[in-house]
């Protein structure tokens, strides 16, 4: 068990913030386009990019739409970073 986990685990206040994202790895593994995503969330492809670069955050519900449109976990969309 990382320092991290062990830390969370036990219980100690460590708060999460979102990290990187990882929409990239996902266009790759489902062969999906960033167009694609976009016309699915109804943002433009601009919005997204600004996803990817870390200068805009999905909203909970477009986050958890994302994940449906991978097929995957909305925790597997960013890098989490714990403080």
């Amino acid at each position: 068990m990382s320092q991290i986990q062990s830390k969370v685990w036990e219980g100690d206040k460590l708060t999460p913030r979102i990290g990187k994202s990882r929409l990239p790895e996902w266009f790759t593994r489902t062969n999906k386009k960033q167009v694609d995503l976009a016309k699915y969330l109804k943002v433009s492809e601009a919005f997204i990019s600004q996803v990817i670069k870390g200068d805009a955050q999905l909203s909970v519900i477009k986050m958890k739409m994302t994940a449906d449109f991978f097929g995957c976990h909305m925790d597997d969309l960013v890098y989490w970073v714990y403080d």
